[in-house]
């Protein structure tokens, strides 16, 4: 039995790090669903009774027939999958490097702030206290004078 080749995957410029790697079978990438089909799917389906994986991405789905569900992990022609999501897909034959690029998904956009409390229309009142009154001093007689000796000439 001749083994099959380990192809090197590399999605959106970063090469797949795999305990299972991918292999070239009778000239289609199959590669195991974990790791590889998760990098490129947002929704992975799996009918065993019908023997069907089925992929999906940004509203395309691909589905795989039972001929790749194989002994040990679950195996998908990954270049086959990616190109029906809509994937750039080329394969260098003498390196047996699979090259995947996503499309570009468009700008990013921050989400607005959510304020679970919005003020009432019209002026708010302020928290401010009124100001009390400082009560005015009460005359009671003629001021008396100091009484604490002052010193005087220095000795």
């Amino acid at each position: 039995m001749i083994p099959f080749p380990v192809v090197t995957v590399i999605i959106d410029g970063k090469p797949v790090v795999a305990s299972t790697p991918a292999l070239l079978c009778e000239g289609s990438v199959d590669a195991p669903i974990d790791p590889y089909a998760r990098l490129i799917a947002t929704r992975i389906a799996i009918d065993g009774e019908r023997g069907w994986i089925t992929i999906e991405r940004d509203g395309k789905r691909v589905t795989v027939n039972a001929p790749y569900l194989r002994d040990g992990p679950l195996r998908i022609p990954l270049g086959t999958a990616a190109r029906a999501l809509g994937d750039s897909v080329s394969y260098d034959g003498a390196r047996h490097v699979l090259r995947i690029d996503s499309p570009p998904r468009g700008p990013v956009a921050t989400m607005t702030p959510f304020a679970g409390w919005t003020p009432p229309p019209g002026p708010l009142p302020t928290f401010t206290p009124n100001p009390v009154p400082t009560p005015r001093p009460t005359v009671s007689g003629i001021p008396r004078p100091r009484r604490t000796p002052i010193l005087i000439g220095s000795e």
